[in-house]
């Protein structure tokens, strides 16, 4: 779970251009907004013409399709079957969704496995609770910012507190609720609360009516790679330092991680 940019990232020596252009094209659209060709042009930095023969072999492919009535484009159908290969396959998800489903059952709440990716973190499952919650804007595959959640205060606690530091000390924090972390100095102070104690909480810092309580996954060598919660409305998970709502949570983060090949006690 590194925040450092990968190799090809970092060395330009080993990237194409053309298909780094693309993958912006994808990413951009990966907010599910479509956009017409000027705004994808704009917002990458070329030309409309570059951008049109970008977008024509993309549809070519299926990877994005274009509204034939406004003009727009927007992810196309092999994005779909891209993503449901990575759940089919991605080991991790595989691993946790029966503990997932058993912590659901015995909660009746909401449940989530997410991964970090440098300052958000990202779905990988959620399985809805058996109790009616009202809007909860979490969804497979979405990002959020990891400062204003459960799940991502969780997974930076993990991280070196200076990587952690140097990509947020010049962020501009948005206060999303009134318990919203918004500075720097504030959130390594949470983190550190957090790697003290082997979970995390969120008071309704994204979402004010949502309660989260997050704990750690760890691979066979010891890392955290991922992290589960469990997520309701404030008046059904409060108090959130219930003891034993706190239990299933880790209890579930530590046979994810034990069927993974962790071995010692988090």
């Amino acid at each position: 779970m590194e925040m450092d940019k990968t190799v090809s990232q970092k060395d330009d020596r080993y990237n194409i251009r053309v298909l780094d252009r693309a993958i912006s094209v994808l990413s951009m659209l990966s907010d599910g907004k479509p956009r017409t060709l000027m705004e994808l042009s704009d917002a990458i930095g070329i030309n409309s013409s570059t951008t049109f023969r970008l977008l024509a072999s993309l549809a070519s492919h299926n990877y994005v399709e274009r509204d034939p009535d406004t003009g727009r484009y927007a992810l196309g159908l092999a994005c779909l079957e891209l993503a449901r290969s990575y759940q089919i396959n991605n080991v991790v998800r595989r691993t946790a969704l029966p503990l997932l489903e058993s912590l659901r059952d015995q909660t009746g709440e909401t449940v989530h496995l997410a991964v970090l990716d440098r300052l958000e973190v990202v779905y990988l499952e959620k399985l809805h609770g058996l109790h009616a919650i009202g809007l909860m804007s979490s969804q497979v595959g979405a990002r959020l910012l990891a400062y204003c959640t459960g799940l991502g205060k969780l997974l930076l606690a993990y991280v070196e507190p200076e990587k952690v530091r140097a990509q947020f000390e010049d962020f501009k924090f948005i206060r999303y609720t009134d318990t919203t972390v918004d500075t720097v100095e504030r959130l390594m102070t949470q983190l550190e609360l957090i790697r003290q104690a082997g979970y995390a909480f969120d008071h309704g810092e994204h979402e004010s009516d949502v309660r989260c309580i997050a704990a750690p996954v760890y691979d066979s060598h010891g890392k955290v790679i991922a992290a589960i919660s469990l997520a309701g409305p404030a008046n059904r998970m409060e108090p959130l330092d219930n003891p034993t709502q706190i239990e299933l949570v880790v209890r579930a983060a530590r046979e994810i991680s034990g069927r993974l090949g962790y071995s010692r006690t988090p």
